[in-house]
């Protein structure tokens, strides 16, 4: 059964915890378990959000200062920092570049490549049918059916099949020749 903690009030917090380090524990009790359930929401691990939650504290001791009551209430205020310092934590994993590495045989541990070498595709498209390209891209990068790509493009379902057929036919032939 989880236990109702009573929030402070906002006169109480006037001036309270300026030099008083057992004053900011009861901040702490009374706030910590909900601040970590919006970090842990933001940031999915929980060693990190654990430590975010720390993080939030700290700035929340070295700000309780800029803290005003008649502009936003204490826990609206204490949410914001929680919020903002999972934020910045979440950006700042995204821009890490994360190594991919691979176990071999021997027992070596190998750095793979970070990007795939690009193979060319060509398409068999005719420069002078802009229609056999439109329906092309509708259909392989698009994901549209035949039917849907030709209604986009204002053609006979049959004559958008015809076309497809051939632009396979011609990608064969272009792929058996190299």
């Amino acid at each position: 059964m989880a236990r109702e903690i009573p929030l402070l009030k906002e006169p109480q917090l006037a001036g309270r915890y300026d030099d008083t380090p057992l004053d900011f524990s009861d901040l702490y009790d009374r706030y910590a378990a909900i601040l970590l359930g919006v970090i842990t929401r933001i940031v999915s691990d929980k060693e990190l959000a654990i430590e975010l939650l720390a993080t939030t504290f700290t700035r929340v001791r070295l700000e309780i200062n800029t803290y005003r009551s008649e502009k936003q209430p204490f826990f609206t205020w204490l949410l914001a920092i929680a919020r903002c310092t999972a934020l910045d934590a979440l950006s700042e994993q995204k821009q890490a570049p994360t190594r991919v590495v691979q176990l071999t045989p021997t027992g070596q541990v190998v750095p793979l490549p970070t990007s795939l070498p690009k193979a060319s595709v060509a398409l068999p498209t005719d420069s002078t049918n802009p229609k056999l390209t439109q329906l092309l891209h509708s259909v392989l990068f698009k994901n549209c059916t035949p039917e849907e790509a030709a209604r986009t493009l204002n053609l006979p379902v049959e004559t958008a099949r015809q076309l497809l057929r051939q632009a396979m036919q011609q990608l064969r032939t272009t792929r058996q020749a190299r």
